[in-house]
């Protein structure tokens, strides 16, 4: 089911052969995956994944989950934005202009986009912006008002600003200092948030920038939603490997009753 347009409507994923229309490399070991896939295109909403063959023959035999960062529905384009963190994702960082790529999609829950416009807080930090400038774009077009908050341990994790400030106030935060803020994203988070106030708060990223998030979240009374970025198998919620805690106390699936969830809806543990 497809929550992002306020109906609960049923969507089944589609397996595609798309065509790579292009690859750049943004920085060490980051990735800007260009793949001509309009079917998959029309039928993407914001914060949906892709699960991507990383190998040929039996070789990486299992797919890989992927954020959808961009589309372009009057190209038939999507971009997907990843960082290389094993020997699948090291083969598809080689794939070249006119490659084949299996891949079945859109899987999962994304955000919700439906609803007034309002002023959105979008938190992503390293890869974990990727599905957020979809998101961005969604949002702009109902005439969301946006700040985007982008952190990394250094500046060249702070990947492909100019795309975000499209649809809205970019502000970024590094460990190091080497750009924006000097510390955490949560650090930029909170100081926005004691500066500004929210109507929503949108993030994805890892576990400890989700539970400080979650943290904000509560500590605010803003509503606000995640996306978590689980290991997965099947992609379709068949092999029950990416469960979460449920803060109802039920085990939900990841892959299919997500990723995206509401602050409120699970519990985040290591």
């Amino acid at each position: 089911m497809n929550k992002n347009n306020g109906v609960e409507n049923v969507k089944s994923p589609g397996e595609f052969t798309c065509r790579v229309s292009e690859q750049l490399s943004l920085a060490p070991d980051y990735y800007l995956l260009s793949l001509e896939a309009p079917e998959l295109a029309r039928a993407a909403s914001p914060g949906e994944f892709a699960m991507l063959r990383c190998g040929e023959g039996y070789d990486n035999f299992l797919r890989r989950p992927m954020s959808i960062h961009q589309v372009d529905r009057s190209k038939g384009q999507v971009d997907i934005l990843y960082q290389v963190r094993g020997k699948g994702t090291n083969w598809l960082s080689k794939r070249a202009s006119g490659d084949l790529l299996p891949l079945l999609g859109p899987l999962g829950h994304g955000y919700t986009c439906s609803g007034p416009a309002g002023k959105g807080l979008l938190i992503g930090a390293g890869v974990g912006v990727a599905p957020l400038l979809f998101l961005a774009s969604e949002l702009a077009a109902r005439q969301w008002k946006l700040v985007i908050l982008m952190g990394a341990r250094s500046k060249a994790g702070i990947l492909r600003p100019d795309a975000y400030m499209e649809y809205g106030e970019v502000k970024t935060a590094t460990e190091d200092g080497s750009v924006g803020m000097q510390g955490t994203i949560l650090d930029l988070a909170a100081n926005e948030l004691e500066n500004s106030t929210f109507d929503m708060i949108f993030s994805c990223g890892s576990l400890p920038v989700l539970r400080g998030v979650q943290e904000l979240s509560r500590q605010k009374g803003i509503p606000a939603e995640l996306s978590l970025d689980e290991r997965m198998a099947c992609g379709v919620g068949a092999c029950v490997g990416c469960v979460c805690q449920g803060a109802d106390g039920s085990y939900l699936k990841v892959c299919q009753d997500g990723p995206v969830f509401s602050a409120g809806e699970v519990i985040l543990n290591d």
